[in-house]
């Protein structure tokens, strides 16, 4: 049997990390955590949030201009919450861009809305009880079936399909989810969403890139 890696945070670029952090801890009530602490690099600012039963991080660096998410594989970090249309209007209050209003949407009627953040990272929120907090990240690309292989081979998880729709990876705390693009993608390297970190049990590790540009870092335990 496959050991399954420990999604271990999500990279984030801004011209403000402190500020992009804050933000974040504002609207889903993270706690901002040390940079030093997470792996001696004090340049970095933490944060870290409810993941369905446990936590998760996000890290930000510094990046004068580091381009939105939007156009790269890695589109959008996913968040559960409570009271989507408090928490989406509170976001536009404090900065965000409107990309998608409150609606149902698909099969499985998910309430859902799309913002993007103050500094070009693309957000969604939804209601799913059985999973509050840091929900996912999407990936996109021409062949979801041939993404999610790729990522299996580099960073194993469970094989699912969320909600009979999207195919899905969980990690236990999150879940990365795939959707099928014809469009062009630049890499994730450098952008709002820079790429995606896992501690493996099995003691490999290392960097790869997706053929969509797609970013990962694993490390061992």
């Amino acid at each position: 049997m496959t050991d399954t890696c420990r999604f271990d945070h999500l990279a984030l670029n801004a011209n403000d990390p402190a500020a992009a952090a804050a933000w974040y801890a504002r609207h889903f009530g993270g706690t901002l955590i040390d940079g030093a602490a997470t792996d001696g690099d004090g340049g970095m600012v933490a944060g870290r949030f409810q993941a369905g039963s446990g936590t998760a991080e996000l890290r930000w660096r510094d990046a004068e201009a580091p381009g939105p998410s939007i156009g790269t594989g890695l589109d959008h970090s996913g968040w559960s919450v409570e009271s989507l249309d408090e928490i989406h209007a509170a976001m536009l209050e404090d900065g965000a861009t409107e990309f998608w209003e409150p609606r149902h949407f698909g099969p499985a009627k998910l309430y859902i809305s799309f913002v993007t953040d103050p500094w070009g990272a693309k957000i969604e929120l939804l209601e799913d009880a059985s999973h509050p907090g840091f929900h996912h990240v999407h990936i996109l690309g021409p062949d979801w079936e041939k993404d999610r292989a790729w990522l299996l081979e580099h960073a194993p998880g469970k094989v699912e399909t969320f909600k009979d729709i999207l195919l899905a990876v969980n990690y236990g705390t999150m879940r990365v989810l795939f959707r099928e693009t014809d469009d062009e993608l630049d890499p994730t390297a450098g952008r709002a969403i820079d790429h995606l970190a896992w501690t493996a049990p099995n003691g490999r590790g290392g960097r790869q890139t997706s053929p969509t540009g797609v970013s990962i870092r694993v490390d061992p335990a």
